[in-house]
């Protein structure tokens, strides 16, 4: 369905303001044709009447021009009004031409450059399968133009539209005076131009946007960097292994706590230094250099630096940042388009679904070849340290990961709402690693088939890679969830640092208190959004003027059905000679009334009644037992058509509303169970006697339910909303 809108943005689009202009060129050459028969016939006429008029002196005879008897005098003052205007028309008529002629090679040429691009990214994408070097190659030359494509599509679009614009303004222009309606259409014409210029103006404030949709961003990543004097022991470990295994040794070595170890070329923002690491970073979890063993440590490692070594290096350092950061890059610009207008997000629209496009043609062989370079890490992973230490590495951080960021969580949720009693942790590694040892470790079997976070890479499966190291399952799990000794795994952690207290209180400090600031920034934002509504809003639907004016109607056909009835009794010869039609007109009348009497009643008498009451905790509803609290609901929309139709989505676990008894007369809204929805259709939604417009309900309806929502939250952290 995405290719087919993105197909009817760049491609359907520009071809029907292809087929608009050659409309107007058709229009533009017809009148042409009629201005230039008419400046002949007065060319030809125009001097036969000066000739006529100098004859006859004062004098002056009739003559009969289109039907139409005037003196000589008269229709030579016309005509010469009338060659003075055809002199301006013509060339007018020459200017719109070419207008027309831009908007049909404006809407051709963006139409071949929206195919052309579409058909390029398919191209691009099934040659990127063939090998790394093309995937790179094809990659990185579509990244740099697609942007230029896109800039180029839209200048056209725009310069189409303005075309077709002005085609229609001058087309307004004709000879003769202009009446005040016409000067007012112009006007409206102008104002529209003035509109497009506008658009247009906004449009270039997002080229640059544009131009830059595909340079990659810079990779946020928590954690400390430390240097060869803070860390010894592991920058000379990981240089040996660098050494060994023929690869690129990193820049920088950034610790952290909650993510994996992997080793990226992007740029990296490091969290909450806030400066940027450039080169080869390679991101080690502190903790799990004391709950893995030496062996596994080492075939870890080696697994990421391998992708600095021999063919994939190249691939490491250029293809994985530019991929990597253009996703967080569109990330970024769909983030742009739920803060921007609907002017912009309609500009930026095509630009995000190439982009996606873009994404999704190299994601086949993306996916592919991060297969392969994984399952050439883990083997080189395994050259360092064996295959058993590579395989027990996987099992063990399977193991380890979901239990190890329970704990960690439950650290940041107590620092978050920290008491005297409970004071935040001061040594979070430590803390954990003892946590962890008095808990068993287990590995379910469907882990065997998940794959370990990492945020770039699409890694195999455990079960595969194991299989591929030629290693028992049974051994690698017996291994891998071994038991933890609590003294151990911090002695051989705090081996590798120089001061290893100064390094986990430092951490723990940056890593509570970025959590704690992104916890305080939240609350904020939900003490602010439930600030914006207080007190109880009653919608009713207010058709009391629709329902008189129904009842009006059926009166009017009571009293034709009456008459029609009557027709036999006051004219016995009609009713003898069309019975059946009157009667079968009777019927009908009488059954209109039937049909449409119960429904303007029924609108006449719920016009008042509250439909819906808006509270900041509850949607309360007339023919609901309880009240539907906000929290119960995931999302609502609207529909325009017949009335106004209010769609609630509930929570797949919040229970269904009852009903009490309905009333035909009442506002009644409807669940449907299967889909979980909630249904209110009024003829119209009011406030206070006054009809509001469907932007005017749904922004209504969306404050009460992201305060309520953010009510709940806050209650959910014991404070008062």
């Amino acid at each position: 369905m995405k290719n087919y809108k993105l197909i009817a943005v760049l491609i359907l689009l520009p071809l029907c303001l292809n087929l608009f202009g050659v409309w107007e060129l058709k229009r533009s050459i017809e009148t042409n044709s009629e201005l230039v028969s008419i400046q002949a016939n007065i060319n030809e006429i125009l001097p036969e009447l000066e000739a006529l008029v100098s004859r006859s002196g004062s004098r002056a005879p009739m003559v009969e021009i289109d039907g139409e008897r005037l003196s000589a005098n008269l229709a030579l003052s016309r005509l010469s009004t009338a060659k003075s205007d055809i002199k301006t028309l013509i060339p007018l008529g020459e200017l719109k031409s070419w207008l027309a002629k831009a908007v049909i090679a404006l809407g051709l040429l963006a139409a071949l450059v929206g195919g052309i691009g579409m058909w390029g990214l398919s191209w691009a994408g099934a040659r990127a399968l063939h090998s790394r070097e093309r995937l790179l190659h094809t990659f990185t030359r579509v990244s740099r133009i697609l942007p230029y494509v896109l800039v180029g599509h839209i200048i056209l679009m725009g310069a189409a539209v303005a075309s077709i614009l002005a085609f229609e303004g001058l087309g307004i222009w004709h000879a003769g005076k202009m009446n005040s309606g016409e000067i007012k259409l112009m006007l409206v014409a102008l104002l529209i131009m003035a509109g497009c210029l506008y658009s247009m103006w906004q449009m270039a404030k997002q080229l640059r946007v544009m131009l830059h949709m595909f340079e990659p961003t810079a990779m946020p990543v928590l954690g400390q960097d430390v240097s060869e004097a803070q860390a010894p022991v592991l920058w000379a470990h990981v240089c040996e292994l660098a050494a060994r295994l023929g690869a690129l040794a990193p820049d920088h070595i950034v610790l952290g706590v909650s993510e994996g170890f992997y080793v990226t070329s992007s740029d990296v923002e490091l969290l909450p230094a806030g400066n940027t690491l450039q080169g080869r970073t390679l991101h080690v979890p502190m903790m799990y250099l004391g709950l893995l063993d030496t062996g596994e440590i080492d075939a870890v490692i080696g697994h990421e630096l391998a992708h600095f070594a021999g063919a994939d290096t190249e691939y490491s350092l250029r293809f994985v940042p530019i991929y990597d950061g253009i996703g967080r890059s569109l990330g970024v610009i769909a983030e742009t388009m739920l803060a921007s207008d609907m002017l912009q997000r309609t500009i930026l629209r095509p630009a995000f679904m190439l982009g996606i496009y873009f994404m999704e043609s190299f994601d086949h062989a993306v996916n592919h070849w991060s297969r392969v370079r994984e399952l050439a890490a883990d083997a080189a992973g395994a050259q360092l340290a064996g295959n058993l230490a590579m395989a027990s590495a996987l099992v063990r951080i399977s193991a380890i990961d979901p239990v190890l960021l329970e704990r960690i969580h439950t650290h940041i949720a107590s620092a978050v709402q920290q008491t005297p009693e409970h004071p935040p942790v001061a040594d979070l590694p430590t803390c954990a690693i003892q946590e962890l040892a008095a808990l068993p470790l287990s590995l379910p079997e469907e882990e065997m088939a998940t794959q370990l976070p990492h945020p770039s890479d699409t890694h195999p499966s455990n079960g595969e890679r194991i299989a591929a190291l030629q290693i028992a399952v049974d051994d690698a799990v017996r291994s891998g969830t071994r038991a933890l000794d609590a003294g151990q795994a911090c002695a051989a952690m705090d081996r590798y640092f120089a001061d290893p207290q100064a390094l986990r209180t430092r951490i723990t400090q940056d890593y509570i208190n970025h959590y704690v600031a992104q916890d305080a920034a939240a609350v904020e934002e939900l003490r602010d959004h439930a600030s914006k509504v207080s007190g109880n809003v009653s919608l009713h639907e207010g058709a009391r003027l629709r329902g008189l004016l129904l009842l009006i109607f059926c009166a009017v056909l009571t009293l034709a059905t009456v008459a029609v009835l009557a027709i036999p009794f006051l004219s016995p010869t009609a009713g003898e000679k069309f019975p059946r039609v009157l009667i079968v007109t009777g019927c009908v009348l009488i059954f209109t009334v039937a049909c449409i009497l119960p429904f303007a009643l029924r609108m006449r008498a719920r016009a008042d009644k509250t439909a819906l009451l808006l509270t900041p905790d509850h949607l309360v509803f007339s023919n609901f037992k309880a009240p539907l609290p906000i929290q119960h609901i995931a999302d609502f929309g609207l529909q325009i058509g017949q009335g106004v139709i209010l769609n609630i989505q509930l929570e797949d676990d919040a229970p269904l509303p009852e009903l009490a008894s309905r009333s035909f007369f009442s506002p009644d809204a409807k669940v449907f169970k299967k889909k979980r929805w909630v249904q209110l259709q009024l003829t119209q939604f009011c406030r206070d006697d006054k009809a509001l417009k469907a932007q005017e309900l749904a922004d209504l309806i969306g404050s009460y339910l992201n305060a309520g929502a953010a009510r709940h939250l806050l209650q959910q952290r014991f404070e008062q909303a």
